[in-house]
């Protein structure tokens, strides 16, 4: 598959990414394994890829090749969301109190 910036462009990808797109890649590029490292190294968002570049069996073949590791990433981050959302829930308290929703 080759993927360039008219593509990238009619697809509605935003601006900011396809300029780093284009400037790495002018002519295009064939998706490779070391095609897509590079786009993760230049902060491209492969997850929007996914979703609006492969056909829906090879995105449900991605989508399965991905969940062990989105699964290690959920376990990973539980323990800090957990905090997160512990932190900020005085926050969302006084932010609806003075919305005139709090007790």
């Amino acid at each position: 598959m080759k993927i360039t910036a008219k593509k990238l462009r009619k697809l509605k990808a935003c601006k900011e990414q396809v300029e780093i797109f284009e400037k790495e890649w002018p002519q295009g590029c064939r998706v490779t394994l070391k095609a897509c490292r590079r786009a993760v190294e230049l902060g491209l968002d492969l997850n929007w890829a996914v979703g609006h570049i492969l056909s829906a069996p090879a995105r449900a073949a991605y989508m399965e090749a991905e969940a062990p590791a989105w699964a290690v990433y959920e376990e990973a981050t539980a323990p800090a969301w957990a905090v997160y959302e512990e932190a900020t829930a005085p926050a969302f308290y006084r932010a609806a109190k003075s919305d005139g929703e709090g007790e």
